[in-house]
C-alpha cells in the first residue's frame, strides 16, 4: 500500500474574502480524495453499493498551520493508516510547491449495512484491508466536552444545496455552519489553527438546526441540535490563533 496523491490549483471561486481556501472546500478535498482513493482500492462507492454498505463519517480530526490561497499548487496526500473490525481511519496531509506542510487531517469511516444502517465487519466485505503504518494527527478522536456556557444560539434551516447524493446533509457543511456562530470581528482577526469534528445523526433536507456556540480562550465549541434540542446532528470544536 501506498500514499494516494494528487495535485490541486487552487481557484479564486474555492476560496473566501481574503483568498484563503474556504473550510468546506478543504473538507470537499478530503472527500474527492478519499472516494478516488477508495476506489482504486477497489472498495469505493460503486463496489459498496453493489454489497450494500457504505462508509459513514464518524470523525475528524484537522491541524492547520495554515490554508492555502489564491492560485496557490498543493499536493493533497492520502491513505488508509489504521482500521479496527468495523472502523477505518483515513488520513490527510496538504504539501505546499515548497515542501511546506499546510494541513494534516485524521477521520474515521464506519463501514455500515445501508439497509440496517448498523456496522458491519470490515473483514466480511474486504479482503486484505492494506494500511500505510503512519499517522497524519495522532488523534484518539476524544470527546468533545460541550461547554456550559451559550455565547450565540442561531436557528439555520437546511438547503437544497446541502444535501448530497446520500441524501442527508453532507459532512463538509457542519464545520461552515459553525462559523456563523462567531462574531464576524473575531473571525476577521483570527485564523483557524484546529478543527475536531463528531458526527452524531445526519441531518436532511427539511431539518431546522439550532447551532448552539460558545467561545473562550481563543476555541470555539458548536453544537448542532434539530430546533427543539432533541436530536444531535454533529459536535464541533475550533481552535483559533
Amino acid at each position: 500500500m501506498e500514499k494516494y496523491s494528487k495535485v490541486y490549483d487552487i481557484k479564486s471561486y474555492e476560496c473566501d474574502k481574503n483568498g484563503v481556501l474556504r473550510l468546506r472546500t478543504l473538507f470537499n478535498l478530503f472527500q474527492d480524495m478519499a472516494d478516488e482513493h477508495a476506489d482504486k482500492m477497489g472498495l469505493g462507492y460503486h463496489f459498496c453499493i453493489q454489497k450494500q454498505i457504505g462508509w459513514i463519517g464518524a470523525g475528524y480530526h484537522v491541524q492547520i498551520n495554515r490554508l492555502p490561497k489564491w492560485e496557490d499548487r498543493v499536493t493533497l496526500y492520502t491513505w488508509p493508516s489504521k482500521a479496527t473490525p468495523v472502523m477505518g481511519i483515513r488520513d490527510f496531509q496538504m504539501i505546499s510547491d515548497n515542501g511546506e506542510v499546510l494541513v494534516s487531517a485524521s477521520s474515521q469511516w464506519v463501514l455500515v449495512d445501508l439497509n440496517r444502517m448498523r456496522p458491519v465487519a470490515i473483514a466480511k466485505y474486504i479482503e486484505g484491508y492494506e494500511i500505510v503504518d503512519e499517522r497524519a494527527v495522532d488523534t484518539s478522536f476524544p470527546q468533545i466536552e460541550i461547554a456550559d456556557d451559550v455565547n450565540l444560539g442561531k436557528i439555520i434551516l437546511v438547503r437544497h444545496d446541502d444535501i448530497d447524493i446520500n441524501n442527508h446533509v453532507n459532512n463538509a457543511v457542519y464545520p461552515t455552519l459553525c462559523l456563523d456562530g462567531i462574531d464576524e470581528s473575531f473571525l476577521d482577526t483570527h485564523t483557524l489553527a484546529e478543527v475536531q469534528i463528531s458526527f452524531k445523526k445526519p441531518a436532511v433536507l427539511g431539518d431546522t438546526i439550532l447551532l448552539k456556540s460558545s467561545l473562550a480562550d481563543n476555541q470555539s465549541i458548536h453544537q448542532l441540535l434539530n430546533e427543539v434540542g432533541e436530536t444531535e446532528f454533529a459536535r464541533v470544536r475550533l481552535g483559533w490563533k
